[in-house]
């Protein structure tokens, strides 16, 4: 068994996704920094114990900054709605590529015995705030090693290559994989099913309606983000110093019609309705807006793409999800 893993940075621990798994590791007993754009929004979105540290994933410097005094390392970066293909600078695809080659620096000066100062710090003095008046907390340990890089990826993207289906989104996911599984460190990479936060969090609920595009086709394992948190965290425990690849599914299946339906009946805050946009509109549109181009080819993979069934080993070893949809609606 490897040493056991202590202090984790985040990077995209704010978003939807990365708030709950932030919880998760905290509750489970983690040292937890984060690398954030702006300590005061970020202050308000976690807890009180995770360590900010302000800095841009375009920066290698920011970065190295964040990593001092790690462990290990958990990215949440996916590619947004309103990111373009041909961007210069896009998370999932640079922030990956940036992190890890800052990781391999840190871990190439600690084994030469010089890691000292190699990441700088983690933001200023102990006690001193950011200019919004957040606390940031610094760790002056020696830099390195870095001994797992964790990623959250996506089930759904398996979908590629599918009845001629391509998508560039995908194609980024794809080179993520392929990246992450050749790096230097042990790696874990998530596969998560759809999340139950995309219903109210996602989008799909605008107003007193869950809009539905076309018709879905192939159940989900739907997985609450607190759940999928837990099993990060206890991913982080079960360190082994090899590759781990998990698909993460929830308790039960459902097409998204079928979601929707469970949702709205154990949704506690006012009448809701369910309105289905046909996907033939949804494209036609998309040619002319690149977002809801995105919603068009997301909701196209989603509606046909084919689970696995959950692999029980899983469950058996970062834990059984806890959280039915109809439990997740009522706590709304």
């Amino acid at each position: 068994m490897e040493e056991t893993i202590k202090k984790i940075t985040v990077f995209g621990g704010t978003g939807m996704l990365g708030r709950p798994v932030v919880r998760e590791l905290v509750r489970a007993g983690y040292d937890v920094a984060a690398m954030v754009r702006d300590a005061g929004r970020a202050a308000s979105k976690l807890p009180e114990k995770v360590a900010l540290v302000e800095g841009d994933l375009a920066s290698r410097k920011d970065i190295a900054a964040a990593l001092n005094g790690a462990d290990a390392v958990y990215l949440n970066l996916s590619t947004r709605p309103d990111v373009r293909k041909y961007e210069k600078f896009i998370a999932e695809r640079d922030g990956l590529e940036n992190v890890l080659a800052v990781a391999a620096q840190i871990n190439s000066a600690a084994g030469s015995g010089s890691g000292a100062g190699v990441a700088g710090n983690r933001g200023p003095k102990d006690g001193s705030e950011s200019s919004a008046g957040t606390k940031i907390v610094r760790d002056d340990r020696p830099a390195g090693p870095i001994k797992r890089v964790a990623a959250i990826s996506s089930m759904v993207h398996r979908y590629q290559g599918t009845a001629g289906f391509r998508w560039w989104a995908f194609e980024i996911k794809q080179w993520a994989e392929k990246l992450l599984r050749e790096a230097d460190v042990p790696v874990t990479i998530f596969y998560p099913s759809s999340f139950m936060e995309t219903l109210d969090k996602g989008g799909i609920m605008q107003g007193h309606r869950l809009m539905l595009v076309g018709k879905s086709r192939r159940p989900m394992h739907f997985i609450a983000g607190e759940d999928y948190g837990r099993m990060v965290a206890e991913a982080f425990r079960r360190h082994d110093g090899i590759d781990q690849f998990y698909d993460i599914q929830g308790p039960a299946a459902f097409t998204l019609d079928e979601a929707a339906l469970e949702f709205v009946r154990n949704y506690r805050h006012g009448p809701l309705k369910i309105t289905r946009v046909p996907m033939w509109l949804i494209k036609a549109m998309g040619a002319v807006n690149a977002e809801v181009n995105y919603l068009a080819r997301i909701m196209e993979a989603l509606n046909n793409y084919q689970e696995p069934e959950p692999d029980a080993s899983v469950w058996k070893k970062l834990g059984h999800p806890r959280l039915t949809l109809a439990e997740y609606a009522r706590r709304l």
